[in-house]
């Protein structure tokens, strides 16, 4: 019987009815032998230690169940050096990170290894930075990231078997990326797996389609045609959304037609032509129409059918501009001055704004000269024009409007200016709320959106608080960092 065995039979009979086993003349025994403690159950427990770990240290482990790993394939990109990895510590988990992955990505190359699962992490959390992660984790990061399955974000790789092996974000990864490289062979991946997918699998694939969108996706029309009769209604108003923003596609011609149906152009008087303006009257559809369904309308003959100015407020926000323009051969001005006429300005603006249409937004900005997304997609002097007014007034609501949808970096001499205004109005704030949800959200934008070498303000007063002082030395730190995070990663100034 072993001295650990001895051990177990006394501690099962208790040290009060039993004596201490002398330890055996081996190693193991003269080991244990020179354990000791006052009482004689404490020495068993002690000498049982003993005996337990040396059986542990010298178990040899099971045979691994699984194959060990291919190790992961030799890198093609360059690491990034030194000295723009040291920023990686400062800038984890703060809204800087995008820009440090965005100028590593762009100076071809990858993220150190050790901070890999880290970033990983990170990325499983925001899916922002997925996007961003990906191009620079190189051939270990993709390597890594398929042993743990809450990483199975990054793309995998596209061989035959990659679309049945991911899940439904690893296909909508696995899309992203070949539509990154290949177009065609995205939409043949489409072409092919769409309608068979689960429904969170199509509304994902379908929002991946719509983010990256081009005319050249016309010929996807078909499929989308489909699913205009999915069982799922997200689905179907993806669909339907996906055929309104390409311009070409027979849903928009079809509702174009009824645009011109609907809408009668009359003659102006002599006052009407001297203000540029054309009277309209709408005729509600009396026939049947066998593609409203699919179309998102209820038939014009049914129970439900939409009145002649609802149909018309249908219309102006669900067909492409350049399909209404043409039904009735009419410029962007006419068009607006239907939609005004009949009190439906906010459906026109709603497509000028998801088309990007620039024509009609320019059309519709004297009507709406403040509206801040037809200030982005039209004239760029124009938005200019009204930042600049919008920092004279120091109106941090209209601040927020104008600056927060512009990528950044902002214009040297607006971010100037910006930073006159936070520094003037935050002098006399004691913390956020004292300053203004507003202008906390436009410090915020202003830390990753100013370009890094935007001139800083004038001091603060003598008298500004505590936290005006805190609050704006931190601001400008930021823009330090970032100005030398810009050097190190090659851009220089400017």
């Amino acid at each position: 019987m072993s001295g650990h065995d001895q051990l177990l039979v006394l501690a099962l009979v208790g040290t009060a009815r039993g004596t201490l086993p002398t330890p055996g003349t081996d190693v193991l025994g003269q080991a244990a032998a020179q354990v000791t403690r006052p009482d004689a159950a404490a020495t068993l427990l002690a000498r049982a230690a003993v005996y337990t770990l040396a059986h542990a240290a010298g178990h040899r482990p099971d045979p691994a169940a699984d194959p060990s790993p291919v190790p992961a394939p030799a890198e093609t990109i360059p690491e990034a050096p030194a000295q723009a990895a040291r920023h990686l510590p400062l800038v984890l988990g703060t809204p800087l990170l995008p820009e440090w992955l965005t100028l590593c990505a762009g100076a071809g190359w990858r993220v150190p290894p050790a901070w890999l699962p880290e970033l990983l992490d990170q990325a499983r959390h925001d899916s922002r930075l997925r996007p961003l992660l990906t191009p620079v984790l190189g051939q270990r990061g993709a390597w890594l990231a398929q042993f743990n399955p809450e990483w199975h974000f990054t793309p995998p790789a596209h061989h035959e078997d990659a679309w049945a092996e991911a899940t439904e974000a690893g296909r909508e990864a696995l899309w992203r990326s070949v539509r990154e490289r290949d177009p065609g062979a995205a939409q043949g991946l489409l072409t092919a797996h769409l309608s068979t997918e689960r429904a969170g699998s199509r509304k994902r694939l379908l929002g991946a389609l719509l983010d990256t969108l081009t005319p050249d996706d016309l010929i996807l029309e078909p499929l989308l045609d489909i699913l205009t009769t999915d069982r799922s209604e997200e689905v179907r108003t993806l669909a339907r959304t996906t055929l309104h923003r390409l311009g070409a596609s027979a849903q928009n011609a079809r509702n174009a037609a009824r645009f011109a149906a609907l809408v009668q152009l009359g003659t102006p008087g002599p006052l009407g032509r001297l203000r540029g303006e054309t009277p309209t009257t709408l005729t509600r559809p009396t026939v049947p129409d066998g593609h409203a369904v699919r179309d998102g309308l209820p038939d014009p003959t049914g129970k439900d059918a939409l009145s002649a100015t609802a149909l018309l407020a249908h219309l102006l926000e669900h067909t492409h501009p350049d399909a209404l323009l043409a039904a009735l051969d009419i410029p962007p001005a006419t068009l607006v001055r239907i939609a005004r006429q009949h009190e439906h300005l906010s459906a026109l603006t709603d497509n000028a704004v998801s088309t990007g249409h620039l024509p009609l937004a320019a059309a519709l900005l004297p009507d709406l000269p403040t509206h801040p997304f037809l200030l982005q997609i039209g004239p760029p002097d124009v938005l200019a024009a009204a930042q600049k007014q919008a920092l004279r007034d120091r109106n941090p609501e209209r601040l927020l409007a104008l600056f927060g949808p512009q990528p950044g970096p902002w214009p040297v001499e607006h971010g100037a200016a910006l930073l006159d205004a936070l520094r003037d109005s935050i002098q006399a704030a004691h913390y956020d709320y004292g300053w203004g949800y507003r202008w906390v959200q436009l410090r915020d934008l202003a830390a990753v959106n100013l370009h890094p070498d935007t001139s800083h303000p004038a001091p603060l007063p003598p008298d500004a608080t505590d936290y005006a002082h805190r609050t704006l030395t931190e601001l400008l730190g930021t823009l330090e960092l970032r100005k030398q995070l810009w050097r190190d990663f090659g851009r220089g100034r400017g």
